[in-house]
């Protein structure tokens, strides 16, 4: 099983940032699938199956404290990575509330055989893969609202059309 935890996005923001990419982006690289849509706080990679019951209960214990605090972000930038060819929507300004949450996820997988992150974290949602060359600026910078009110333990799974994800649990 490949996992990661990520916030979800609910279908209305999920079809306004796919709409406002849809017109306002070239890009030579691949449109991530609206229902792809999410924002990475840990990853985890392969784990066993054996191994999701006590991850789940650490996750439990570990969110417990921490849902009760306002996610809410603006997705209002771009940006792009050139060595993994990601091209990504984020906030300009976040919660302290989503770093501390990634900072628990990053620290909860790690006891279940992750590597440790290395770089800061950078709350972002792909809008497209394996692009070759950087695209242009949009016209005009999103300006989505997330609530960002639930956490989600998803799998990564690959089928005949791509990679789908999969929510395995959800924490509101």
């Amino acid at each position: 099983m490949r996992l990661f935890f990520g916030l979800g996005l609910s279908a209305d923001e999920a079809m306004a940032l796919a709409a406002w990419r849809d017109r306002s982006i070239q890009c030579d690289g691949r449109p991530v699938p609206i229902a792809n849509f999410h924002m990475t706080l840990a990853f985890l990679g392969d784990l066993q199956p054996a191994r999701l019951d006590p991850l789940l209960d650490a996750a439990d214990r570990q969110l417990e404290a921490q849902m009760s605090s306002d996610r809410s972000m603006t997705i209002d930038q771009v940006g792009y990575w050139p060595k993994p060819g990601i091209y990504w929507a984020g906030p300009s300004a976040w919660p302290d509330a989503v770093s501390q949450l990634a900072d628990a996820l990053r620290g909860l997988v790690v006891q279940f055989g992750a590597r440790r992150e290395r770089t800061a974290f950078q709350p972002h949602i792909t809008l497209f893969r394996r692009c070759q060359t950087p695209p242009a600026a949009p016209s005009v910078a999103p300006a989505i609202e997330l609530a960002a009110g639930s956490v989600a333990l998803f799998e990564s799974r690959q089928g005949r059309e791509g990679v789908s994800y999969q929510p395995l649990a959800e924490w509101r």
